[in-house]
């Protein structure tokens, strides 16, 4: 693929800043807080940019251009149900969400279902933000294969080596300030300068728009089942997810990851426009590609000048790169909250802290780029990663939101009837179709509410706000606490709160369980 030199340049320089950027955040990581939840205060304009940068990686936009060239509009329902997605999580959950000092998914399972429960959900979780991890590796060196031409392995080594060693070195913060820079890339190249020049390449809107088949026009041109099976493995996924979690655990105050959430998501529905559009300009232009797949670089490096092909390209991976960082560390908090701290070390002194954290990212960073490097198609486990995720855990976390009172045991049993439900539709229907989400919400909806309705012990809901003034007051009582009992508590150190973490009655414990 022949670019001109400036476009080189372009794509360089982008490389060049990431890394600086990721040595720069080194200077405002000085606690874990930094490192795993940039300090918990970014502003609304930060936040916004890092979860739409978050949510949008490289299916979102190579993906969602092949499923325009293929089916027209009805490609949207990939990056659409990503936004309504975030749009309802930011309705239902990250209100709730800012008034605890979480880091994890499993965190918020446990203060509902108890410890069990957690272990569980931090096997899915890591599994879902290491799969992810992987895709987003291998989708980087595709992209750089295809664009600069670089040999494969070497292509997913580069990219992938780049992201892993912006997200050890700083944290958050690293992925916070590549994430925005990746977010401002990504709106001018690909949302609006690669469109409009499509659209002019062919001919102008109305021209285009009379050269499509009429079906692309219309929304359901992909049809029922292949619209609904995006809704169904993206919104639950986005709802419940540890990596969109995290991000919401960086916001400043509830204000923030609320607006926030929502704007991105209303972002995300703007870019499945975009995208699909990008698409079906290719197809009017170039209607016999080899490969659908290849629309989106096709489409940027036959149609868009010099200078403009190496920006929006230089975008495409950020898209992919901005998800990868994200998921990394989520990844990595899952190993050092959910795993380490609970069956290695209870208690790490503050002053090893940084250290380990620092360790989980790299170890996640190498598992991946090894599982990226050795797997030619992880698509089955995204599949079954999601699966296993919306299918089991959405309903009994979700549950905890709105219930006020419930009974743990409702959780436990939900969590394993699921997991049999969504195992055996797997191994009977493959893992292609919707049906083992949808089966396995279904068989855990039921089992939750018929052990909720018998069981005579309930426990208060740690996220009803008529609860939030005594969990506030709850929460300063055992921080008072914590002063004489744990000599590695901030509290003790004289350097703040530390994260509470939700007991299953609905109280707090500045000890990790």
């Amino acid at each position: 693929m022949a670019l001109a030199t400036i476009d080189y340049v372009i794509i360089a320089l982008y490389f060049i800043v990431m890394v600086a950027i990721g040595f720069i955040a080194m200077r405002f990581t000085k606690t874990q807080e930094d490192y795993l939840v940039a300090g918990r205060r970014l502003s609304f304009p930060l936040f916004f940019g890092c979860m739409a940068a978050l949510a949008l990686g490289g299916g979102s936009t190579v993906g969602s251009a092949q499923l325009g060239y293929q089916y027209g509009f009805g490609g949207i329902w990939l990056n659409v149900s990503i936004g309504l997605g975030l749009i309802l999580a930011g309705f239902l959950i990250t209100s709730k969400l800012s008034k605890l000092r979480a880091l994890s998914v499993n965190e918020v399972v446990e203060g509902s279902y108890g410890p069990t429960a957690r272990i569980f959900s931090s096997v899915l979780t890591l599994i879902y933000t290491l799969t992810l991890s992987v895709v987003q590796v291998i989708s980087i060196g595709t992209i750089i294969n295809g664009v600069l031409g670089i040999d494969s392995t070497l292509s997913m080594v580069l990219g992938g080596g780049i992201v892993i060693l912006y997200t050890f070195v700083g944290g958050m913060w690293s992925v916070t300030m590549t994430d925005i820079v990746q977010f401002a890339i990504k709106t001018v190249g690909i949302l609006i300068l690669a469109p409009l020049f499509c659209i002019s390449a062919a001919g102008g809107w109305d021209a285009l728009v009379s050269k499509v088949p009429e079906t692309y026009l219309s929304a359901g041109s992909m049809g029922f089942d292949k619209s609904f099976a995006y809704l169904v493995l993206y919104v639950p996924g986005l709802i419940i997810g540890q990596d969109i979690w995290q991000r919401i655990f960086t916001a400043k105050n509830q204000k923030v990851s609320k607006s926030g959430t929502i704007c991105a998501g209303a972002y995300s529905i703007l870019y499945a426009f975009a995208t699909v559009i990008i698409g079906m300009s290719v197809a009017v232009l170039l209607p016999q590609l080899d490969n659908s797949q290849n629309a989106f670089v096709t489409g940027v490096t036959t149609f868009l000048p010099v200078g403009v092909r190496g920006l929006v390209l230089a975008a495409a991976m950020a898209a992919t790169m901005s998800v990868s960082s994200g998921t990394i560390l989520a990844a990595s908090t899952i190993l050092y909250n959910d795993l380490f701290v609970r069956f290695i070390d209870r208690k790490p002194h503050r002053t090893n802290q940084m250290g380990i954290t620092r360790i989980c990212a790299l170890l996640i960073g190498i598992v991946v780029m090894v599982c990226a490097l050795w797997i030619n198609d992880v698509l089955v486990g995204i599949d079954i990663s999601y699966g296993y995720l919306s299918g089991c855990v959405f309903v009994p976390l979700v549950a905890s939101f709105v219930l006020k009172r419930f009974s743990p045991k409702a959780g436990l049993y939900a969590l394993a009837v699921s997991a049999v439900v969504v195992t055996g539709c797997f191994l009977t229907m493959g893992t292609a179709s919707s049906i083992p989400i949808v089966a396995g919400m279904t068989s855990g909806l039921v089992a939750y509410l018929i052990v909720n309705l018998l069981s005579k012990q309930k426990v208060t809901s740690p996220f009803i706000d008529d609860a939030a003034g005594a969990l506030e007051t709850q929460e300063q009582t055992v921080a008072q606490g914590a002063k004489r009992e744990d000599p590695a508590s901030p509290q003790a150190a004289g350097e703040g709160s530390e994260n509470p973490t939700l007991s299953p009655s609905g109280s707090t414990s500045d000890e990790r369980p």
